[in-house]
């Protein structure tokens, strides 16, 4: 009983080490990119942008 719960830990200790070393060559191999964005001052936000589809809408209303 005593040689199946060694074997089962030993077995259960290289399946972690072995998923480290996996995750970590992924970690290294590609590297998180941050995206680009325009830092915007207060009160300059934008909280909609009029296009045609926004002026069709509008001239929808109107009618």
């Amino acid at each position: 009983m005593k040689k199946d719960q060694d074997k089962r830990r030993s077995f259960l200790k290289h399946i972690l080490a072995g998923a480290t070393v996996v995750a970590g060559s992924i970690a290294a191999i590609k590297p998180a990119k941050a995206k680009s964005v325009s830092l915007r001052r207060e009160g300059e936000d934008v909280l909609y942008h009029e296009s045609e589809k926004f002026k069709k809408y509008y001239q929808s209303l109107r009618s």
